[in-house]
């Protein structure tokens, strides 16, 4: 029995030795590092996968590009041969420099390796930045951008591109987070986006949560998502199968909305104007003690509003109900609300 005993520990000792053994991974790395002087040079771009670019402004009159690649395989002999097959390119045409990661036809992505860039760039030199499989993150711009994120994070703390300027976004299958912008255009699919201070904000967004706390201007088209909205100044939206919820408009408001609904918790007393067509979805409108004309017809639903304040003709035949006239003493802005199959609530 005790010989049995010693065998079994002897048999446990030896498979723990293999496993540590083949646990223990050769790293190996290689690098480059790229620069030109900043006078020279107006816009940025990368081509990158399978890994991290970051953006970073630190004072000085260069532009530069640092690359580490890192591998893990086996042995040495496997990670030599991995990092031959990883290679960066960098050119430079008129006032345009650009850097780009190859990998070889048969390369594997399999493995595990990681391309990550770090860019020391003033932040008035424009940026054009694709990047898959990887995390992307720019300090700041005041200038244009483009990025195309797939598979990946993007964040910024400040993207203020000059007047008539833009900075675009694609993203997919990643989430965004934004502090501030001036003029952001996003196309996005399946992710989570965080936006902070934005001016203007054109979006296009299809299976997506919007989590967004001011702007003066947003225009939408959208497909089955969730928009969580904090004060904003104008929306125009065309939504499908969306839900959009508002802490507070301040002027204007238009959507046309099919499954999905509109709630907006206060409208600013002094709001220009609402129009809203919607079907399967609820309306709600925090109009508080707002004046201002209405015109309201609710198919298969009905119309809640401050009936004390209201002047004007209500009618109900069949299925379809409606109510025109005005609320409240003053001038005001303007409601028209058309909804089939969907209960309209004036708060």
């Amino acid at each position: 029995m005790k010989v049995k005993c010693n065998f079994i520990a002897v048999l446990f000792l030896l498979v723990g030795l293999a496993a540590g053994t083949k646990a223990v991974a050769e790293e190996k790395t290689k690098e480059y590092h790229e620069s030109w002087t900043a006078s020279s040079v107006q816009t940025l771009e990368i081509k990158n996968k399978f890994g991290d670019v970051s953006v970073i402004n630190k004072n000085g009159n260069e532009v530069t590009i640092d690359v580490l690649i890192t591998v893990e395989a086996p042995n040495e002999k496997k990670a030599d041969e991995l990092l031959e097959q990883i290679n960066v390119s960098f050119g430079k045409t008129g006032n345009t420099i650009s850097a780009e990661t190859h990998l070889n036809h048969d390369f594997k992505s399999r493995q595990k390796f990681s391309i990550d860039y770090t860019v020391n760039i003033p932040t008035d030199k424009n940026l054009n930045i694709i990047n898959k499989y990887g995390n992307t993150f720019v300090n700041e711009l005041n200038a244009n951008g483009t990025f195309d994120i797939q598979y990946g994070n993007f964040s910024a703390n400040k993207l203020n591109s000059p007047p008539n300027g833009l900075v675009e976004l694609d993203l997919a299958y990643g989430k965004a987070d934004v502090e501030s912008a001036n003029n952001l255009s996003i196309t996005v699919q399946y992710s989570a986006i965080n936006l902070g201070q934005i001016n203007d904000l054109k979006l296009e967004s299809k299976y997506t949560v919007i989590n967004l706390d001011a702007a003066q201007s947003v225009i939408s088209e959208s497909k089955y998502d969730t928009f969580n909205l904090g004060e904003i100044g104008s929306l125009s939206s065309t939504a499908k199968y969306t839900k959009i919820k508002m802490d507070k408009l301040s002027k204007s408001l238009k959507v046309e909305a099919g499954y999905g609904g509109v709630k907006v918790n206060k409208v600013d007393s002094n709001f220009e104007s609402i129009s809203i067509t919607s079907r399967y979805g609820q309306i709600v409108l925090g109009l508080g003690n707002a004046s201002y004309s209405i015109d309201a017809t609710c198919d298969y639903c009905g119309i809640s509003y401050p009936e004390n304040d209201f002047t004007g003709d209500r009618t109900s035949e069949n299925h379809v109900s409606r109510v025109k006239g005005k609320v409240g003493s003053g001038s005001g802005g303007t409601v028209y609300i058309e909804s089939r199959y969907g209960e309209i609530k004036l708060d």
